[in-house]
């Protein structure tokens, strides 16, 4: 598919989304759409399931599930790299952007202190890799970064997008944290902005040396409000939270999410005229065996 196309096609999936998210006239059946992935006991992407194969509640109310079947649906990808200057993401981000060609509009920004965006929306894959081939070893920030705030302005972005299927993607090497903005805010952004938030991170690192502080209770505080979003985050948006021990776990880590990108349910439901929206549901499906990760938060 080609740039051109591929636009138009994320042009008409948001337009339909739009329309999709008015308020239903009074006394009609209000809809939502939400993305799903399934997997079997070994983690791969299942791919034979129907509407009738699963379950949702919204607001503790049994809902009926009206279509369900794997989306082609464009993607919009926010890429967060916070990786001090190591470079240890650099290779294993260009075989994922390169396997979700056609498939996506990403955009890449690296926290260096403050985030800072390398490229906007787009889906060409040469201007994404020539971005992500910046990311190679380079001068660090010893002293932490602003991850929260780079989450929290692709959130916010992406809102403002009005994305249909919107995914931010943090890669961390962990280190301190310097964001203003707090926990809760974060998360509220995220709920409604829709996005799904990966995260992917270097168990017990040491990549990020530490500096004396000279506020240490402020940045005891801003360390718990991200670890509050990368880790409620992720759980509450239907994302992954992986702590990966080698570096050759990132590549794995990201190949595996994009073919689960790829494979992902679009689920849609009705909520019977007259019952209150909520922001809080439940997905399953009755096939025993397989797990089931998917939002528990929505747009309210």
């Amino acid at each position: 598919m080609n740039g051109s196309l591929f636009l138009t096609a994320v042009a008409v999936v948001l337009s339909c989304a739009a329309v999709a998210a008015q308020a239903p006239a009074s006394g009609a059946q209000s809809s939502r759409t939400v993305y799903v992935t399934v997997t079997d006991r070994n983690g791969l992407p299942v791919e034979d399931l129907a509407a009738a194969d699963f379950e949702i509640k919204e607001g503790g109310k049994t809902v009926d599930v009206v279509q369900a079947g794997i989306t082609e649906d464009p993607l919009q990808i926010a890429l967060i790299v916070d990786d001090n200057g190591t470079g240890l993401f650099r290779s294993p981000l260009a075989r994922f952007v390169q396997r979700l060609e056609g498939r996506a509009v990403m955009s890449l920004s690296s926290v260096t202190g403050q985030t800072m965006k390398l490229v906007d929306y787009t889906a060409n894959v040469d201007t994404l890799l020539r971005a992500v081939a910046t990311l190679n070893a380079r001068p660090g920030t010893p002293d932490g970064g602003q991850l929260l705030e780079g989450i929290s302005e692709a959130a916010v972005e992406l809102r403002r997008r009005e994305a249909a299927r919107p995914v931010i993607i943090a890669l961390t090497v962990g280190g301190e944290e310097h964001s203003t903005v707090s926990s809760d805010q974060v998360l509220n952004q995220l709920r409604q902005s829709g996005a799904i938030l990966h995260v992917f991170s270097v168990a017990n690192s040491s990549l990020r040396a530490t500096v004396t502080q000279t506020r240490p209770s402020a940045l005891l505080q801003e360390n718990m409000h991200l670890g509050r979003v990368l880790g409620d985050g992720p759980k509450h948006s239907g994302g992954r939270n992986e702590e990966i021990v080698a570096a050759t776990g990132f590549l794995m880590g990201l190949q595996n999410l994009a073919s689960e990108l790829t494979q992902q349910y679009r689920v849609s439901y009705n909520l019977p005229a007259g019952v209150k929206r909520s922001d809080k549901i439940t997905v399953g499906v009755k096939r025993k065996g397989l797990m089931v990760r998917a939002p528990n938060r929505v747009p309210g």
